[in-house]
């Protein structure tokens, strides 16, 4: 492939990209597989179009596509910490909770700031040692997605931290 060719393609893929990433948003997962599945037609070296199509195979129900897509992603860009961290949920979703810790260690590894990583890892500790192994996590999250401004989520992770301290059951979720 000449230069010229390889330097007209990733326009092209990026273009498409962003129609996926649009119809994802407007939770249009099929149309949003279609064109990911498009551009990854166009540049199929392009790990995080595989690593998004995987979001929108999960988004449908379909976690092994999605699985296959997570590990795909991580073998062309091992440094891609979201292809790890959505391995590590789907991971967390099939109750192989070691796995999923393994996935979201290195996550965390390759981007010390991910803040969802570390709530998830907390969810796989807690369900797989107890309650209080998962403060830690929470309480570094919750620090993080208030320093990110993401105050969502920073209430969410505070309710689960409390939840550990209620008397009352509290019902807690994946964030």
């Amino acid at each position: 492939m000449s230069p010229s060719t390889y330097a007209t393609r990733e326009p092209i893929a990026n273009d498409i990209l962003s129609s996926a990433n649009a119809k994802y948003k407007n939770r249009d997962y099929l149309g949003a597989l279609t064109a990911y599945t498009a551009a990854i037609r166009v540049d199929p070296n392009n790990a995080l179009a595989i690593c998004c199509r995987g979001v929108a195979y999960y988004r449908l129900g379909n976690e092994r596509d999605a699985m296959t897509d997570y590990n795909q992603a991580i073998s062309l860009d091992p440094k891609l910490a979201i292809a790890y961290y959505r391995r590590g949920f789907l991971q967390y979703l099939a109750q192989d909770y070691q796995s999923a810790i393994v996935d979201y260690n290195k996550s965390i590894e390759l981007k010390p700031d991910f803040a969802l990583a570390y709530s998830n890892r907390g969810y796989a500790y807690r369900d797989l040692y107890g309650e209080q192994e998962a403060l830690l996590d929470w309480r570094f999250a919750a620090k993080l997605f208030k320093e990110q401004g993401n105050i969502t989520k920073y209430q969410s992770t505070m309710r689960s931290i409390e939840c550990i301290y209620d008397d009352a059951s509290c019902a807690s979720g994946m964030l």
